[in-house]
């Protein structure tokens, strides 16, 4: 079995990221909201219309395993997000749209999907720890991009040159 190690940065979050007073430097999402500010958010936004707005949710759907690619409404609205942004302009059809839990199962499957043994991987760094990480467990070599605090964390193209292999993957 592969044994991954510790996320550092999941495991301060587990503990400090509620605690008050605690700055958290290391949040990477929105704050959340419940389903009441959204709603409420979703009607304030509908403005003054005469027409009350179309609910956000459905509470009538019956609430199943659900599809496993994720709902085909769900990735047409994805897709049509990114419609012109598509290979050569041409749009992002809701077939090519996978749908996960979160970028760090994203982020997974692309590694477990292009990533093996004898492959070598560039990384820039520092960054979140999956990213270097997930490919070792892969059996990849990786090479850290290193960002210098003297150069102001900007990337130094120079020395990605000199990081990429013959067998350099991702």
């Amino acid at each position: 079995m592969v044994n991954i190690p510790v996320f550092e940065v999941e495991q301060w979050m587990d503990e400090y990221e509620l605690t008050p007073g605690v700055l958290n430097i290391a949040e990477t999402c929105a704050c959340s909201v419940s389903i009441s500010q959204l709603s409420e958010f979703h009607s304030k936004s509908a403005g003054e219309s005469s027409q009350p707005p179309s609910p956000i949710i459905d509470f009538s759907r019956p609430m199943t395993y659900g599809a496993i690619l994720g709902s085909d409404e769900l990735r047409q609205n994805i897709a049509g997000l990114y419609s012109e942004e598509g290979v050569d302009n041409t749009p992002v059809a809701p077939k090519d749209v996978i749908v996960t839990q979160g970028a760090i199962a994203a982020n997974h499957l692309v590694f477990y999907s292009l990533i093996g043994p004898g492959d070598h991987v560039v990384c820039v760094y520092p960054t979140y720890q999956q990213l270097y990480t997930i490919p070792e467990t892969l059996g990849a070599e990786v090479s850290l991009w290193k960002l210098k605090a003297e150069d102001g964390y900007v990337p130094d193209v120079s020395e990605l040159e000199k990081l990429i292999k013959s067998n350099t993957k991702v």
